[in-house]
């Protein structure tokens, strides 16, 4: 008995439900725009780092005389990891980026190559204050981008640290970005 009172009520409730729903009029629907969600483009390394090797490979053979930069005027963590940077510029656009450190401190250098106005190429050296133009096998990092995104990293089999994180791609995005803004305050 006491079960059917239970089913009598429910029953109950769900006919006012009912018709408090058909009491009310209808809203209008609205017309929502949703964005289109992103595509993913599918990026082939393999093909990247060939088009960028082309590349640095065309800037290294450049009679480019760069434009010398002391970074005594700069930020301090500019300042204290390197003494100057060179900037090699072609027909107005920076096409390479070149770091290096204070003497006796460190023969480290950093260099970015940049194509069609974007970040191409980083090339690390531990010892690369000597001559240009050092074939993949003699060079101690290379990080490859496309679109602003790491797409490869490369190490000289003589290279001690770790594999790069994401967090240092980005690092050396942010720097490429930076010194390109120092070069462009340089000109004015």
């Amino acid at each position: 008995m006491l079960l059917g009172l239970f089913v009598s009520g429910l029953i109950l409730m769900a006919c006012e439900t009912k018709v408090q729903e058909e009491s009310v009029p209808a809203k209008p629907v609205e017309k929502v725009e949703v964005e289109p969600e992103a595509e993913t483009v599918v990026v082939n390394a393999d093909s990247v780092v060939m088009i960028v090797d082309a590349w640095r490979t065309k800037v290294e053979s450049l009679e480019v005389t760069p434009l010398n930069l002391s970074t005594k005027d700069l930020r301090a963590k500019i300042k204290q990891k390197w003494s100057n940077i060179h900037f090699y510029a072609q027909d107005g656009k920076v096409v390479k980026i070149k770091t290096y450190p204070h003497a006796g401190i460190s023969e480290r250098t950093e260099e970015f190559y940049i194509k069609d106005g974007e970040l191409a190429l980083v090339v690390i050296e531990d010892q690369g204050a000597g001559e240009k133009g050092k074939s993949k096998n003699e060079i101690d990092k290379l990080y490859y981008f496309s679109n602003g995104n790491l797409v490869k990293e490369s190490k000289s089999n003589n290279e001690g640290e770790f594999s790069v994180r994401k967090s240092d791609a980005e690092e050396l995005m942010a720097e490429y970005s930076e010194y390109l803004e120092v070069y462009e305050n340089t000109l004015k």
